[in-house]
């Protein structure tokens, strides 16, 4: 047996297309004031990037509040870009300045005219009557594809089709259904052909002036003078928020005009956080400080991998990639950029819209995310089924730990545990070594997921809390399906039940960055009604480890069954740290001692062995088979 035994290669079609979009003038948002321009760039400052910009023969003056994109290569004299500016004449204020690839000013597109005159809405029209040139539009998305991005949207009421070469940027939160959108589409086809479909800032589709985002360095300073970002962790904060903070061993002062935003969770001690300052006072003011994601204030994101300054990982779903593997990815709700460099392993299977993938990143000074690696872990199997027999539904497999609150008569039927619903078939599996299964018992189950339905597995008593921090909470180990469209409190969905996160939730990205996708443990509790988020952390998937080996199982670690909070066991003499979030298929094989497991595991900062999933399978003839590294 070898690891290709234990995933079946999968056929997966790559579409081959390139989109040629005409260098036009594109209508602005009609609360905004909000133009487009496409050209190339004739002039720029001389030094830096603020001052004032001749593009396509149009002039623009930027700030330290611009927003420089630099995706598609660096902005210089001659290189295609994008302009978004407001203004009634010239030179117009840029917003936002961006690289774009040569093919959108090819010679021979359309020229804007030198005064655009068009307003049109955010919503177009079901019949367009302006001429045939690129427009934008801004929205909330109402419905997507079902898988990945390319095929029909619906936003504000209006459909459009994002063919195989359009551009898709999530660097404003996922896209997904209830995110705000700016698509850059042509009006001569009906759907409308979407070009380019962006996320945005919330605010951009509730009437508000997008406020123009920082592309500053962490830990640099920016202009004016007087102000600088930073991010850092906080050693310190007071109780009320105003008075004296420190982060990352410097003083900070925050006064009663200083903006907090806890969008990414509450201040904490150890929590990552950006600091808008002003440096005029000794310590420097706060003008506004708010919570942000791990990787920016660390290296290595987790999944036990070897710290790499400045990088971090995520594993999730795959949603769309360029044909050449060489441009823009969209994982997991996060857009990453690969290029010649970027090592590509499809050991585990082909690239594939919907599966799980592992990208090892770093964000440069300009804010785009670079792919050092991208790596496949395993494909889908939301049908429910084994598709490539070894033993585990890859994906679409949980645990949860529980109290009973309804068991149907003769076991068979509707559970409900934890306030969730699960259906017990007469393939389940029932344990009562610890006792009956009766209604207010604390139970495991181990689940599959078809159809959107939960389907038990296994439902046996256990004293087991799944490692939940107080008695009345309950756990739940699976795979995040949808997310909050901006920041992190919100409406959560995690195989298919929905968690609602608040300012007192935390999160935690050890083993990888929360995303679509992402192997979470949830640890919530009902209150009127609705499952709160208490805490939601994220693990690596099983079976995405980065080591694969095979052995007669040894010991157990005097654990009468897998249904128990943490221990060791050791398997063809290696040692592996089983957690709750380890997942168990005894489906091709006993697990018990004297029997063969394969055992997928990676390695934790500490060098433990840390296994994600144990899987019993049933051996013809003996067989000896070391540990891979993959």
């Amino acid at each position: 047996m070898n690891q290709a035994t234990s995933r079946m290669m999968r056929l997966a079609v790559l579409a081959l297309a390139v989109v040629l979009a005409a260098a036009v003038w594109t209508g602005n948002r009609a609360s905004a004031q909000e133009l487009n321009w496409i050209g190339r760039v004739s002039a720029m400052p001389a030094s830096g990037l603020v001052g004032q910009w001749t593009v396509n023969g149009r002039t623009f003056v930027s700030s330290a509040s611009t927003d420089y994109r630099q995706d598609k290569g660096p902005l210089a004299v001659g290189v295609c870009v994008e302009v978004e500016y407001v203004g009634a004449g010239e030179p117009f204020t840029a917003t936002k300045i961006a690289s774009k690839s040569d093919d959108n000013c090819t010679a021979g597109t359309s020229t804007p005219s030198a005064t655009p005159s068009g307003t049109p809405s955010a919503t177009p029209s079901a019949t367009p009557t302006a001429p045939a040139l690129e427009r934008e539009a801004y929205g909330t998305v109402s419905s997507m594809p079902a898988s990945g991005f390319v095929g029909l949207w619906v936003v504000n009421g209006v459909t459009y089709n994002a063919p195989a070469g359009a551009e898709f940027k999530q660097r404003s939160g996922p896209l997904m259904v209830g995110a705000c959108v700016k698509l850059h589409y042509n009006d001569t086809t009906s759907p409308f052909t979407v070009r380019e479909l962006e996320s945005r800032p919330t605010d951009d589709c509730t009437g508000a002036t997008p406020a123009p985002t920082s592309t500053s360095t962490p830990g640099a300073t920016s202009t004016p003078s007087n102000e600088f970002e930073v991010y850092g962790r906080v050693d310190s904060f007071p109780t009320g928020l105003v008075g004296e903070w420190v982060v990352g061993g410097v003083r900070y002062t925050a006064t009663s005009g200083t903006e907090f935003e806890q969008e990414y969770g509450a201040f904490a001690a150890g929590a990552c956080v950006k600091i808008h300052g002003l440096s005029t006072t000794s310590p420097a003011t706060i003008r506004e400080i708010e919570t942000e994601r791990e990787y920016k204030c660390s290296g290595s994101a987790g999944g036990g991998a070897t710290p790499v300054a400045g990088e971090a990982e995520i594993y999730g779903a795959l949603q769309s990639f360029p044909a050449g593997l060489v441009g823009e990815w969209n994982v997991a709700g996060m857009t990453f950029v690969a290029d010649a460099s970027t090592e590509f392993k499809q050991r585990n299977g082909p690239f594939e819209i919907g599966g799980t993938v592992k990208v090892h990143f770093s964000t440069d000074a300009a804010g785009v995310n670079r792919a050092r690696e991208i790596e496949t872990k395993f494909a889908g199997e939301d049908s429910g089924s084994d598709d490539n027999g070894n033993g585990s539904v890859d994906g679409a497999e949980g645990h949860a730990y529980g109290i009973a609150d309804v068991v149907p008569d003769g076991l068979v039927g509707t559970w409900t545990i934890g306030g969730i619903d699960y259906t017990a078939t007469q393939s389940t599996r029932f344990g009562t070594s610890d006792g009956a299964l009766v209604a207010g018992a604390r139970v495991k189950v181990e689940y599959v997921l078809s159809g959107g339905a939960r389907v038990a597995k296994q439902i046996e008593r256990t004293d087991d809390t799944g490692g939940a921090t107080a008695p009345a909470n309950f756990k739940v180990f699976g795979y995040v399906e949808q997310m909050p469209a901006n920041g992190w409190n919100g409406t959560w969905t995690v195989d298919g039940v929905t968690y609602i996160a608040g300012a007192t939730t935390k999160f935690k990205e050890n083993n990888g960055l929360l995303g679509l996708g992402a192997y979470v443990a949830v640890e919530y509790f009902m209150q009127n009604g609705q499952k709160q988020l208490h805490e939601i952390e994220t693990h690596v998937p099983p079976g995405a480890g980065s080591q694969l080996a095979v052995g007669r199982i040894d010991d157990k670690g005097g654990a009468r069954a897998a249904a128990v909070q943490a221990t060791t066991w050791t398997v063809a003499g290696v040692s592996y740290a089983v957690i709750p979030a380890t997942n168990f298929s005894d489906a091709l094989g006993a697990l018990e001692v004297g029997s063969t497991a394969v055992v997928d595991s990676y390695v934790a900062a500490n060098g433990t062995l840390v296994a994600t999933q144990i899987r019993g399978i049933t051996l013809n003839n003996a067989l000896y088979m070391p540990a891979v590294q993959r």
